[in-house]
């Protein structure tokens, strides 16, 4: 019986996008919150700077419910930073192309203590409202468009020193002894850093930075400034750590992206300060995955709590191939989760497909769980994984890739047969194969094939997030892709 006569229909699984679901429903939004392993606590206590994991993870969920979630939402000063606004100035803006590292890293650090002070003025709680000459401060960076200049302003200003800015005098001891008690903005970055750190406030701040996976990702301008902002965040990082009120900065970055990070500290800094969102747990038995946890706490927010969502709404199996002489069956949670990266998007997106196939009245039958897979698989997965590949491949690549794999000999293909489909698109783009296997194989669109004498063994890297590509093959479509490309469900490597 269904749980107080709820049909599919009517169950609440959210948005496609935190920030949308959050906007449209903020109380359902925070009551069916699934936090995974509480990584909202480990960013408030400082213990993450890097929030990472493959798109649709649900970076960008968690810093909407730390802003919706507290009791008091005047005590909350949570601010999201969208660089994605960045969108073309890495390619158009020469001063940013030709900033030195050096100028860069003093940049962000300058743009985000700016940022950080901007919070900490806004909060009449505040103990730096008791000095006025701090006030004096924040207004002249106000007049000259600093504090909520954007990043190439910044840079700007670092570089050619336009203004100076009166030294509140508390720290004027760290100016040089010419009697001067003004700076100009890059040897005020460590005055600004000693004000926040010194603010006293019972407010939470936090600034979050995200958008570092939608900007204009590829140009060699985004990668250097990319690892400027590592570099100058973890330094800063580290100093919030230890100052007087909970004040804490957090990235959010896509896998695949830091990845390319040319950073050498890159690694330490991930595993130093870094939670990964995965989801992958239980993948050995699909029907334990979080995934369902985060389904039925969704579910739950609209109405009486439900569990088991799987075993109350759908059929026990799925059954394939019934143009063949024996349909197979495949237990439900399994067909379900292997149609997903193992993302809260994607499983959020199938179930709401399924939806759009009944009526209010339907119950769940195989053909109509089918034709709601058709169109997830159709309508929402192609376009995600088209989506993870621009910027990270030449655009003319990028755009025709997914309608190219349609001539592939089959689900399973080798390496030479993956060649011989892409070579003349790869060579007029100037890339590689091998650089076009591991974009794909990052984007979770194809994944390795491990054979043994008995057996077989397949790795998409979404479910082992460490695992490398062997470029030799062979490969593996994701199920999505294939079943929304029509393509013969044989491995044609085997040939």
């Amino acid at each position: 019986m269904l749980p107080m006569g709820r049909n599919f229909k009517s169950l609440y699984f959210g948005e496609i996008a935190a920030e949308d679901e959050a906007e449209k429903w903020p109380k359902m939004f925070v009551d069916g919150f699934y936090d995974l392993r509480n990584v909202s606590s480990s960013i408030r206590e400082g213990n993450t700077l890097l929030l990472i994991g493959p798109k649709g993870a649900g970076k960008s969920s968690y810093i909407e419910y730390l802003k919706l979630s507290a009791e008091n939402q005047q005590s909350q000063f949570i601010k999201r930073e969208d660089l994605s606004e960045l969108r073309g100035a890495w390619k158009t803006d020469r001063l940013l192309d030709e900033s030195g590292s050096e100028i860069s890293e003093n940049a962000w650090s300058v743009w985000i203590w700016c940022r950080i002070f901007k919070s900490l003025m806004d909060d009449a709680a505040s103990s730096l409202h008791s000095d006025p000459s701090i006030g004096q401060l924040y207004r002249q960076l106000q007049a000259a468009g600093i504090v909520e200049g954007d990043f190439p302003s910044i840079v700007k200003e670092v570089r050619l020193r336009r203004h100076k800015f009166s030294i509140p005098k508390i720290y004027e001891y760290s100016t040089e002894n010419t009697g001067s008690s003004s700076m100009n903005l890059l040897h005020l970055r460590d005055t600004l850093a000693s004000i926040v750190s010194e603010a006293r406030t019972p407010n939470t701040h936090i600034l979050a930075l995200d958008g570092l996976d939608s900007a204009e990702i590829g140009s060699n301008s985004y990668w250097k400034q990319l690892a400027s902002l590592l570099r100058s965040s973890a330094g800063i990082h580290r100093r919030l750590r230890n100052s007087s009120s909970v004040i804490r900065l957090c990235l959010l970055c896509r896998v695949d992206v830091f990845l390319r990070i040319p950073i050498a500290d890159s690694n330490k800094i991930r595993q130093s300060w870094g939670t990964e969102l995965n989801w992958s747990d239980g993948l050995d038995t699909p029907e334990d995955s979080s995934l369902w946890d985060l389904l039925e706490s969704k579910a739950s927010a609209r109405g009486p709590n439900i569990s088991n969502l799987v075993d109350t709404y759908f059929p026990n199996v799925m059954e394939v191939g019934q143009r063949g002489e024996k349909p197979r069956h495949i237990f439900m949670p399994k067909y379900l989760i292997d149609l997903t990266r193992n993302t809260p998007r994607d499983v959020i997106m199938l179930m709401k497909s399924i939806q759009s196939q009944i009526l209010p009245d339907q119950s769940l039958s195989v053909k109509r769980i089918r034709a709601g897979a058709n169109s997830y698989c159709q309508n929402y997965f192609v376009n995600e994984i088209s989506n993870e590949l621009v910027g990270m491949l030449p655009q003319d690549v990028s755009a025709g890739v997914i309608g190219s794999m349609s001539r592939l000999p089959g689900r399973g293909f080798s390496r030479d047969q993956f060649t011989k489909v892409f070579s003349s698109l790869a060579s007029e783009a100037d890339t590689s194969i091998d650089k076009l296997l591991t974009q794909l194989y990052l984007a979770g669109a194809i994944a390795n094939v491990r054979r043994s004498s008995d057996s077989e063994y397949v790795r998409f890297y979404h479910r082992r997030n460490f695992a490398e590509i062997d470029l030799e093959g062979p490969f593996i479509l994701h199920n999505a892709l294939a079943l929304a490309l029509n393509l013969h469900w044989t491995r044609a490597y085997e040939r």
